[in-house]
């Protein structure tokens, strides 16, 4: 009878043990997606600012045993674009926003790693080779990746207007953007339509600033979530009202904000609530802004 050498007993004990590993991080991460709905859900915004950054190191936790996870690495994108947008960049707390700026920044590390090769590689090539390259990305989750990618290295560039190197990158951004608009115009309640309402709503008319532009994109966004996504309201009086100096509509659409029922959209009480904050927060200034 031929015996078998130990190390090969424990090389096969290793890679069943890691192939375990990889599968049960997989069947996790499905089980995040599903759980994150709930977080989605939360209205108390301290009890959620408190509980995310445990469950983001969770997440990273499964990353590490499935590294290539799409799912996962796109969740991570995800989770820290929206910690930094919803409880670092708006806050006036000492090295808030240079930590929005780094979570950002990770975000869009993982993002890039959530996308195909070919796409990956293609950040880093011409604009004219990444736009023909991303023209090929479809499907939900390949558009899911591209948002949230995009969306971070965006939200980066807001943050860091001083920095030359970051706004080259915008161009990036808006090549992202622009095929999410292609494939699934209404992924995430529009949000597409709300990066172009800020990118044209956020800049002067001579670096392609056009206030008609911004309030089209922006009033898509409304309609696609029949008013119920309250980040776009915010928005449109943030980047439109106030850029054309439209102090009514500005007044009237944050009160509408202010006013909306707590279940307007069950489903993103968070969201909403985020929108609430930063509502009250521009009525506020709103002499600086007239």
């Amino acid at each position: 009878m031929r015996l078998i050498h130990p190390l090969f007993t424990v090389v096969l004990v290793f890679v069943c043990s890691c192939s375990l590993n990889k599968f049960t991080a997989n069947t996790t991460a499905n089980l995040f997606v599903e759980a994150s709905e709930t977080f989605n859900q939360e209205h108390d915004l301290t009890l959620a600012k408190e509980s995310m950054p445990a469950n983001l190191k969770m997440i990273e936790g499964l990353q590490k045993v499935s590294p290539e996870n799409q799912t996962i690495l796109t969740m991570l994108a995800k989770g820290y674009c929206s910690y930094s947008f919803a409880f670092l960049e708006d806050n006036e707390k000492p090295g808030d926003l240079d930590r929005a700026k780094s979570l950002y920044v990770r975000g869009y590390k993982y993002g890039l790693n959530a996308l195909d090769e070919d796409v990956k590689k293609s950040t880093a090539a011409s604009l004219q080779e990444m736009e023909k390259t991303i023209k090929e990305v479809s499907g939900d989750e390949n558009v899911a990746s591209l948002f949230w990618t995009a969306y971070c290295i965006s939200s980066w560039i807001n943050l860091s207007k001083n920095d030359v190197s970051a706004i080259a990158e915008l161009s990036r951004a808006e090549l992202m953007m622009r095929q999410v608009l292609k494939e699934e115009e209404e992924f995430y309640y529009g949000s597409a339509h709300l990066f172009f309402g800020v990118y044209y709503g956020s800049r002067p008319k001579m670096l392609g600033g056009d206030p008609l532009k911004a309030k089209e994109h922006l009033e898509k966004a409304i309609m696609i979530s029949n008013g119920k996504f309250l980040l776009s309201k915010l928005y449109f009086a943030q980047f439109y009202a106030v850029p054309t100096q439209q102090e009514e509509l500005f007044e009237r659409t944050l009160k509408e904000i202010l006013e909306a029922p707590i279940d307007l959209l069950p489903e993103e009480r968070l969201a909403n609530q985020v929108a609430k904050k930063r509502a009250l927060k521009l009525l506020n200034i709103k002499n600086r802004l007239f």
